[in-house]
């Protein structure tokens, strides 16, 4: 563009003084604004109000330049309504496409607009604004171009005295002052709330005792602090893999709750880590890396901040805040507040790494539908998942065999719960607490009168379980009488109530456990051959604690978040020793007998860790059945009284695993039930104390019995 020369006619002395009378009016206004503000939006709307008034324009406009170079009209005075207005106009190029066309170092006069070969974009807008004349001088700081002043006249062509413009610049000058200190106060200011904010953060976290629940509400904070649309924790597997996403907080994100991102694959995610260096991703059109991470890792996202979060160097995940709406220009208040926020959660997830595994190893174990959690990391029992859910769309019969609290009926739940018959019941019964008789009764239910107190007819649990699954839980107890029947009903699907003649069809899927060696039991004629193999068709072996010792740590992060939160106490952890301590042992009641110690050891520990002391003595010797406990009974003790005592010692020693406590008596499961019943010990009774508290101290009968309600987790 091409300017006008500037009219060089001398200003009167009158006029001269009126405008230096001006130019004091100007900083007066400014300069009280400045030290009593500091509002740099009101700083510059007041020099566009005050100049526009005083040069008698009928249009005063402030361009700011943005970090990445655009130009916007940002501060406007208009002398009446009805002229355009240009307030919030984005110059449709860049500064550096307008530096070379134009020097922005001095001043630009134009007398006529109307007389000048405009560019076409620029014509335009002059003929939608109806500038006649213009004069736009830059604001200057040091070199650097912080802004434009731009004074219109659009009503009358104006000659611009070089007075005028000298005038003019003279008050860029002081804005420049202005802005500058306006500017490094609020960057201090600025400063001041990153500190203050983070500060806030980290007493929020100290004073927390839910990590999730604190992280959550720290997102919230950073979304409120920085206007994103949403964010998130990113979250790596223990093999630093894979990333997942948790804890979303805001509008948005729906298409990151089951996505998972594989690390190897993305060289700029492991340097993230590697360097630990945050993403700044202001726009796919940044940089090829930005349009990719963007695509692939925030699915119709615009812009979003990504700063790892690193426990001792180790990569712990991401924090993640996402903008939907528009591109956003990352200010280093912003990145330094972000990186802050992410610095302050690690140094969380540091102090309480008990929080940290237990948020990953929910991530972890995302996907899979069961009742209770299945806990591990040890190829043993994730093949044992896999195969549970390979089976489960099937309507074939499962054999699931291991010993006593290896989780068979968790992964029988598993199954149920993952197959096409999730909406019908899944109806369990254990084969081994029931006499013959009654076992038939809860099978295939009975008619009315068709023996002494059936008083009413009754369904079984075949007819219960129709179009679900019945769990025949302990079916290696079975008698063989009763073993004859379960054949007929599960070849031809059908059967007869006990005292009746109605044949009954059933559609029930069939999953039976047993910790017995099925295949021995038909060998030694205490199980049917034909029965066998009819449950045999998808058999499952479940390993026991001692050979997959690495899911002991899992495990115990697990038991202590459920029973910290069951007692109230603020546990965060478990020592190294005594963590060691549990892996040495050989835990002959499996997942079961480990929960039972470490519920007792939260009930015990009166610190934030759970160290050796608080472990059973049992598990503190690493020896289990060498160091039973003693009883003592007295000369002259009804043998009734003693057979009682010795019974329920031995259900105490073996935490309420009967089939373990009749092995140690050397009698039968049977039994042990019959004795049970005779001595009219119910349950809960078997799983007390048959010695006074300091007696079991002294003997260490074990760990607190489990009681009815507690989380059955492999």
């Amino acid at each position: 563009m091409s300017t006008s020369a500037v009219e060089f006619d001398r200003l009167s002395v009158e006029q001269k003084l009126r405008m230096y009378e001006a130019r004091d009016a100007i900083i007066n206004r400014i300069n009280p604004e400045v030290n009593r503000v500091i509002d740099l939006d009101k700083f510059l709307q007041a020099t566009a109000d005050t100049l526009g008034r005083l040069m008698e324009v009928e249009r005063c406009n402030l361009l700011i330049v943005s970090p990445g170079g655009e130009l916007t009209i940002g501060y406007e005075y208009r002398s009446d309504p009805s002229i355009p207005s240009m307030l919030n106009m984005k110059i449709p190029a860049d500064l550096r496409t307008v530096r070379a066309k134009l020097d922005l170092s001095r001043p630009i006069a134009v007398d006529d607009t109307s007389a000048l070969a405009l560019d076409p974009v620029i014509g335009k807008i002059v003929e939608m604004t109806q500038t006649r004349s213009l004069l736009v001088v830059p604001v200057v700081l040091k070199a650097e171009l912080l802004g434009l002043i731009g004074l219109h006249y659009c009503k009358a062509v104006h000659h611009w005295k070089l007075e005028e413009v000298a005038f003019v610049e003279s008050i860029a000058r002081q804005v420049a002052i202005g802005y500058e200190y306006t500017r490094l106060y609020t960057e201090k200011e600025k400063e001041a709330r990153i500190t203050t904010a983070l500060l806030e953060i980290a007493n929020e976290i100290n004073a927390g005792e839910d990590l999730i629940k604190v992280t959550a509400s720290v997102i919230d904070k950073a979304l409120n602090l920085v206007g994103a649309d949403y964010g998130c924790i990113g979250i790596l597997d223990a093999k630093g893999e894979t990333l997942r996403f948790d804890i979303f907080r805001g509008k948005g994100g729906d298409g990151l709750r089951e996505r998972t991102v594989n690390v190897r694959l993305e060289p700029r995610l492991r340097s993230m880590f590697s360097l630990n260096t945050m993403l700044r991703l202001e726009d796919p059109a940044q940089d090829e890396r930005a349009a990719f991470l963007l695509h692939h890792l925030f699915p119709g996202a615009r812009s979003a901040l990504v700063t790892p979060i690193l426990i001792k160097d180790r990569a712990f995940g991401t924090l993640n805040l996402v903008w939907e709406q528009g591109h956003h220009r990352f200010s280093d208040y912003e990145v330094e507040l972000i990186a802050g926020i992410g610095n302050q959660i690690a140094i969380a997830l540091e102090r309480d790494r008990l929080s940290a595994e237990v948020v990953r190893l929910r991530e972890e174990l995302k996907g899979v539908k069961a009742q209770k959690p299945i806990i591990g990391v040890s190829d043993k029992i994730k093949a044992c998942i896999e195969m549970a859910l390979n089976v489960a769309t099937s309507d074939a019969t499962v054999l699931l065999q291991g010993e006593s609290g290896t989780g068979k009926e968790l992964i029988a739940h598993m199954i149920h719960v993952n197959s096409r018959r999730a909406d019908k019941p899944l109806v369990k019964i254990n084969c081994g607490a029931l006499p013959e008789t009654l076992l038939e009764t809860e099978l295939f239910g009975h008619e009315r009168g068709a023996f002494t107190d059936a008083h009413v007819r009754r369904i079984g649990k075949f007819e219960e379980a129709n179009g679900g699954t019945l769990f025949l839980d302990e079916i290696g107890e079975m008698s063989l009488n009763a073993q004859v029947k379960l054949l007929r009903v599960i070849q031809d699907g059908e059967f007869t109530r006990i005292g009746g003649n109605q044949v009954i069809k059933t559609d029930v899927r069939i999953i039976a456990a047993t910790n017995i060696d099925l295949s021995e039991a038909v060998e030694a004629g205490r199980f049917r051959r034909d029965l066998f193999y009819r449950l045999n068709v998808y058999p499952i072996q479940l390993p026991p604690l001692r050979e997959r010792k690495e899911d002991i740590y899992p495990l115990v992060l697990h038991f202590i978040e459920v029973y910290k939160k069951k007692s109230g106490k603020l546990i965060t952890g478990i020592t190294d020793k005594a963590l060691h301590l549990l892996k040495q042992y050989d835990w002959p009641g499996n997942v079961r007998e480990l929960e039972n110690a470490i519920e007792r050891a939260v009930i015990v520990a009166s610190g934030r860790m759970i160290t050796v002391d608080d472990l059973p003595e049992i598990v503190r010797r690493g020896h289990s059945e060498n160091l039973r406990p003693t009883l003592e009974i007295e000369l002259g003790t009804p043998l009734e009284e003693v057979e009682r005592r010795v019974i329920l010692g031995t259900l105490d020693y073996t935490r309420g695993e009967k089939t373990k406590a009749a092995r140690l008596l050397g009698i039968g499961r049977k039994t042990l039930y019959r004795k049970l019943a005779r001595y009219r010990i119910p349950a809960t009774e078997a799983l007390r104390d048959p010695v006074p508290r300091e007696g079991r101290e002294k003997n260490d009968l074990g760990s607190l019995p489990e009681g009815d309600g507690q989380p059955k987790v492999m």
